[in-house]
């Protein structure tokens, strides 16, 4: 379930201490934003927020606004809430951990970085460096575990 104005993940659950982020009618999320989130990238590529294209089915998830994106599986009972959780698309059975990577916008340019996942990350096929800042250009393709996504920063 996503929130229908800026696209965040709304887990059933908020982690302790955080306010719920939407009513059980289905309303717009008021996810507090985070310290380290940053106002709505700007920049040469500001016209659209970038999105993941999952290829195995070919939905595409919205990045929630900020400049730090967390990717990874949903754990309610650890309190792990990622931005962007992969449960869904196989997430548990192809490798994706709690916390697998970030990506980052900074000045407009996107960067991905591993977490220190046990499966690894993937740029364009080459295994990256944990915990390292690598660029990501618009249709570049990331595997987390074995769940193959595109990068999408147009339209």
């Amino acid at each position: 379930m996503f929130c229908i104005e800026c696209g965040f993940y709304l887990p059933s659950v908020a982690p302790l201490g955080e306010e719920p982020t939407s009513n059980r009618e289905g309303g717009t999320c008021s996810k507090r934003r985070r310290q380290d989130d940053g106002p709505p990238q700007s920049g040469r590529n500001s016209r659209a927020l970038p999105r993941l294209q999952v290829l195995s089915s070919g939905r595409q998830i919205p990045f929630p606004p900020g400049r730090k994106v967390e990717i990874g599986r949903l754990d309610s009972v650890h309190g792990i809430f990622p931005d962007v959780d992969l449960t869904a698309e196989g997430g548990h059975e192809g490798g994706v951990s709690r916390r697998h990577c970030r990506i980052c916008i900074d000045e407009g340019a996107l960067f991905v970085e591993d977490l220190g996942s046990a499966n690894g990350t993937r740029l364009n096929g080459e295994r990256i460096r944990p915990h390292l800042r690598h660029p990501v250009n618009h249709s570049d393709e990331l595997q987390l575990g074995s769940v193959k996504l595109r990068v999408l920063t147009r339209d």
